[in-house]
């Protein structure tokens, strides 16, 4: 019987080997026919001139431009409502309906195709729609990934500076946020990957 389990674990074990091996062996021919194809075709000519002949020959300097504001606006719009609903969710309130109808919209939201998101924000939105859009996709990353980072700060720093006369809000703005700020920071990172990816 145990020679039978052994034997039946190591196929299991051999097999998701092998699949991760196989996985890797592709992703890395694609890196390098990717690297191969494309890397003699990048030079400083091509970064930093215009596009011509309908984007057939030429450059993509206003591509890189319009990605940096984009990016750049949707930080800004959707790192405070990110944070601040992380905050919100785990400081001050307590697990309820509320709190579940919010993380599940939260997490629906992260599951929609940015096509979804794009269609929203170019029917709804005219000024602002890229920005606002990619800001409206980077929320659900943001308060979920700062909502852990804050979760994963001990009690006892809260208790602590409570404990010494401390609002509950100097606590949060004094204690709490910088003790997950590392966290907080690979959301925001997370969202700029995100949004520098959905730009197109």
């Amino acid at each position: 019987m145990r020679t039978t389990v052994k034997i039946s674990q190591g196929l299991a074990f051999s097999l998701l080997w092998s699949t991760a091996f196989i996985t890797l062996g592709f992703l890395i021919l694609i890196l390098v026919f990717i690297l191969k194809e494309g890397v003699p075709s990048i030079n400083w000519p091509f970064l930093t001139t215009y596009p011509e002949s309908m984007g057939r020959a030429g450059g993509i300097f206003p591509t890189i431009v319009g990605t940096a504001y984009l990016t750049m606006a949707s930080l800004i719009l959707a790192v405070p409502f990110g944070v601040g609903a992380a905050v919100y969710l785990t400081e001050y309130t307590r697990e309820g309906a509320t709190t579940k109808i919010i993380r599940f919209a939260t997490e629906t939201l992260a599951g929609v195709p940015s096509i979804i998101f794009g269609l929203f924000g170019f029917a709804s939105l005219v000024t602002l729609s890229g920005a606002i859009t990619l800001a409206l996709m980077l929320l659900p990353t943001l308060i979920r990934t700062s909502e852990e980072a804050i979760k994963a700060v001990p009690s006892s720093y809260r208790e602590g500076s409570l404990a010494l006369g401390a609002t509950k809000w100097v606590t949060i703005v004094k204690v709490v946020i910088p003790a997950a700020l590392p966290g907080i920071v690979t959301g925001i990172v997370l969202g700029i990957g995100r949004a520098i990816g959905e730009t197109a």
